[in-house]
């Protein structure tokens, strides 16, 4: 299977000219932050794209995989509310996906065991065996494919976390430490 790629008609990249551009009109000064802010995004989409294709045979999306693990490796089951704060995704998008993932046969929803207000969703043998399956594919076909070494995709996760840090997305990095090892600068304050 591809890897996506820019289209082959584009002569130069987008994002590289977006950079000039931001250079040319005097923002020097936001060109960096403009370039790396159209990259990720880009390569979220490249990113996104490449798991659906991998998964697509098994009749799963990475969102849809997302929830199937958060099950595999929570003894199977998670109320609704707490599947929403794990994925950190809105609780109606977490509906939609277990309204999916449950006509699929993967998952099915129960009474919570002492909370009668909450829904649990809990996975279904197949969604186990599809869950192992899918693992399986994306740690052959995709984890290990990012064209980044092990070292430089150690330094990505450090670099990203300092700007979901820097964000207030995360508080506690407890356990960050050896992907902040290799930043040999300081944080921006």
């Amino acid at each position: 299977m591809e890897r996506p790629c820019v289209a082959p008609n584009v002569e130069r990249d987008p994002i590289l000219e977006a950079f000039h551009l931001w250079n040319e009109n005097g923002w020097e000064d936001r060109a960096a932050g403009c370039t790396a802010v159209t990259s990720l995004m880009r390569v979220h989409q490249m990113m996104t794209r490449r798991a659906d294709q991998i998964l697509a045979p098994i009749d799963l999306t990475f969102a849809r995989y997302e929830l199937l693990v958060r099950l595999y490796f929570r003894e199977g089951s998670l109320p609704l509310s707490q599947l929403g704060k794990a994925l950190q995704i809105h609780q109606t998008s977490i509906t939609s996906l277990v309204d999916r993932l449950e006509k699929q046969g993967l998952i099915k929803r129960t009474p919570h065991p002492t909370d009668r207000r909450s829904t649990m969703a809990q996975m279904t043998p197949a969604g186990r065996a599809l869950t192992a399956k899918a693992i399986k594919l994306l740690n052959s076909e995709f984890f290990g494919d990012l064209g980044l070494t092990g070292r430089e995709a150690n330094l990505l996760i450090g670099l990203l976390m300092r700007m979901r840090r820097s964000w207030d997305d995360i508080e506690n990095t407890e356990g960050w430490e050896p992907f902040e090892a290799g930043l040999d600068f300081p944080p921006a304050d």
